[in-house]
């Protein structure tokens, strides 16, 4: 038995005499003026109250805990700026200026001109030959940022840390030539062009030029997105492709729009949801119209329309706005089950066509050509589909544009929209004919476009990889339109990391 439990033992009860005696003590006068009792009450307040306040302080230190610090500010030094070509991205800075910032090789340096706030960012090289009191960087890299030579910048070490980038869209702009050619120049030395964009620091905003090809190349997005000062790292080596894109400028290009016309496309399972845009912009073509008054009114919010109704609807809002960017641009819709079926147009004089041309139909604007587009796709027909032979008349409409117009030299954007299994052809399966009339056509472009649930997902994004394009899965009516106007409006090309 322990001593405490021995002391516990051993004291004895108070006796009632006791107890009395101890009521009779005279009591200690209350000051306050307040009944006993509410002074206990105040004294069990008093208590509370620190623990009430802990709890709120506790509160308080939580809440600034679970807001997020900006990194401090670096210490930084003044350098002056001397220029260099082939630095591959990299600055150059004496052996004791890197000390001083406490940066390494490959560590992120950030330079900014004091007076104006120009600011960038780049990998460090520290290096002995380079002297004291300056830094070297590339002249495409210091005109990009809005600095020159011999500019004074105030230079520190990037406390941040690179967001990893998984998804890039380069905007091309041509400094000399047409937009065209400067997409045509990435395209034709991709190698070259990823050897010169390799491990750049990038941000939002960043643009460089590629002095060889008299471009400048923008960054149009990223994902995850870049804001602020947030940067990336753009690594080739973990990307399995990129998109580049015109910037800020409408590249004429033909068109052809290849829509599967099976039985398969009958099915009742396109959902209809957010497309009062869409409907907007194809009233262009004559809301009037009883045809297509009548087609519209089949699109309910929230309802399910035949696969066709989408694909008529889609080619029909491409069609609006392809005319709609009065480029003259040529378009033809080629209708594939059993067999590939090219759209008649008649033009001028009377004589028909198998694409559309702006300013050459005889048609009152292009509201007779969405009756018959809406015409010829409810003609559903054939329990086969033969990918392969819309994508040789594909091709044979493109030979037979170079040869009408051999001076315009314009590129072709090929949108193949399918809802089912490639199951018939003469020539060879769909993937292998994309190979051998696309794959070496660096101004032609392929894009996939799925729907339904058997549509083929690695069919159809091997024939859009052999075309340089996307393969797209639209899962409702809203998703297809948006791609379809998106397609009209940008000649986007994919590149597969060399």
């Amino acid at each position: 038995m322990s001593e405490k439990n021995e002391e516990s033992e051993n004291l004895e009860e108070p006796k009632e005499n006791e107890i009395k005696k101890l009521e009779k003590l005279p009591k200690k006068q209350d000051t306050s003026g307040e009944p006993a009792e509410k002074s206990i009450e105040k004294i069990v307040e008093k208590i509370a109250t620190p623990a009430e306040g802990a709890e709120k302080f506790i509160e308080k230190k939580e809440k600034i805990a679970e807001e997020p610090k900006e990194a401090p500010e670096a210490p930084g030094i003044k350098l002056k700026i001397t220029t260099q070509e082939g630095l591959a991205g990299y600055v150059l800075i004496n052996e004791g200026d890197a000390q001083k910032l406490n940066a390494m090789e490959g560590s992120v340096i950030e330079f900014e001109d004091p007076l104006s706030g120009t600011w960038g960012v780049a990998l460090t090289r520290p290096n002995f030959d380079t002297p004291a009191g300056d830094i070297v960087m590339e002249p495409s890299l210091c005109e990009a940022v809005g600095l020159d030579e011999d500019f004074e910048v105030t230079v520190r070490k990037f406390t941040g840390k690179p967001q990893k980038i998984y998804k890039i869209v380069f905007g091309i702009e041509s400094l000399s030539g047409s937009s065209e050619d400067a997409i045509q120049a990435v395209v034709e030395s991709k190698e070259k062009f990823q050897e010169f964009m390799d491990h750049r620091v990038i941000f939002k905003d960043w643009v460089l030029k590629w002095p060889q090809k008299e471009i400048n190349i923008h960054i149009s997005s990223t994902e995850p997105s870049l804001s602020g000062k947030q940067i990336g790292v753009i690594n080739f080596s973990e990307l399995k492709d990129y998109e580049i894109k015109p910037w800020r400028a409408a590249v004429p290009f033909n068109a052809i729009l290849l829509i599967d016309v099976s039985k398969s496309m009958l099915t009742e399972d396109m959902t209809v949801k957010n497309i009062t845009p869409a409907v907007e912009a194809i009233k262009t073509l004559g809301a009037e119209i009883p045809e297509l008054k009548e087609f519209l009114e089949q699109f309910k919010e929230g309802e399910k329309v035949k696969r066709v109704s989408g694909a008529v609807f889609a080619a029909l809002l491409y069609l609006v706005e392809k005319v709609g960017r009065g480029y003259g641009e040529k378009i033809a819709v080629i209708t594939y089950s059993e067999t590939a079926d090219p759209l008649t147009f008649l033009m001028t004089g009377g004589k028909k066509l198998p694409y559309f041309h702006p300013g050459r139909s005889r048609m009152s604007g292009v509201s007779q050509l969405g009756r018959l587009i809406i015409d010829r796709l409810n003609k559903v027909s054939g329990s086969h589909t033969n990918m392969s032979e819309a994508l040789v008349e594909a091709h044979k409409m493109i030979s037979m544009w170079e040869k009408e117009t051999p001076q315009e030299k314009r590129p072709s954007m090929i949108v193949l929209l399918s809802d089912g299994f490639p199951d018939h052809w003469e020539e060879g399966p769909p993937v292998e004919i994309a190979h051998k009339y696309y794959s070496d056509r660096k101004d032609t472009v392929i894009f996939t476009v799925g729907i339904g649930s058997e549509v083929q997902e690695k069919i159809m994004e091997a024939i859009a990889n052999a075309g340089r394009g996307i393969f797209f899965k639209a899962e409702d009516l809203g998703q297809l339109l948006n791609w379809y106007q998106k397609l009209a409006r940008d000649l986007i090309v994919r590149l597969e990391v060399a």
